[in-house]
């Protein structure tokens, strides 16, 4: 099996286990046509989607400059291709409407304690890119009936499904992920739609451990994408 390589910077953001999660969400339930990768940082995620689903046609979209040379290189050491924009999604306007948006956005909250590192605080603060400036652009952003999917704590459950109605998105599946079978449901995992009116499907939970060890299903899908980071 073919294994990706990622060059990542050694003192910033960089990738967890939770962009793979929502990569395979995103597999699962179907990705066609044109796909936006927003806030796409290494390009983990759009990257994949191109290898997995080739015959998608890949945009990634990414704020911080220094970023762009790790997304350049990641595309060209895995042999792969993909339109590429340094922007601030707040401000983002393309020329073409989207058949999917991906993302894994910032989604710490301002109480939260900040990293004195800028390129970790823009990656993971949602000050850098409110949920409802990211669900409007996004709506913006996709043609009729097209998918948006993304992750988000769990804890802003309540808010999103509000912000979801007012910007005309109508959640069609959501997972939640837990540590384990002990502990709250620490993220979700949201596919919504665009001008659609059916019902939101509640698929089973995802547990990351079971006891010490990865679950059954986290070791699937650590078996299933195989990657490789390295420092930049």
């Amino acid at each position: 099996m073919t294994i990706l390589y990622f060059a990542q910077f050694q003192n910033a953001y960089r990738y967890t286990s939770d962009s793979l999660l929502l990569l395979d969400f995103v597999l699962k339930l179907g990705v066609k046509g044109e796909v936006l990768d927003v806030g796409a940082g290494c390009g983990i995620i759009g990257i994949m989607l191109k290898y997995y689903a080739k015959n998608i046609h890949l945009s990634l979209l990414e704020i911080q400059q220094e970023n762009m040379l790790l997304i350049q290189r990641n595309l060209e050491y895995n042999n792969l291709e993909a339109e590429v924009f340094h922007s601030d999604f707040k401000n983002f306007t393309a020329k073409k409407k989207f058949d999917c948006v991906v993302s894994n956005p910032p989604f710490y909250q301002k109480g939260v304690l900040q990293s004195m590192n800028r390129h970790k605080n823009i990656s993971k603060n949602e000050f850098f890119l409110p949920l409802e400036d990211f669900l409007a652009k996004a709506n913006f952003h996709l043609k009729s009936k097209a998918s948006l999917y993304f992750c988000y704590e769990a804890s802003a459950l309540t808010r999103l499904c509000m912000l979801l109605e007012k910007h005309k998105l109508k959640p069609s599946a959501i997972r939640f992920v837990h540590t384990n079978k002990n502990r709250k449901a620490r993220l979700i995992l949201v596919k919504a739609r665009k001008n659609v009116a059916s019902h939101c499907e509640i698929l089973p939970p995802l547990y990351v451990y079971k006891g010490n060890d990865f679950s059954q299903e986290m070791q699937e899908i650590h078996s299933r994408f195989k990657v490789r980071s390295y420092d930049f």
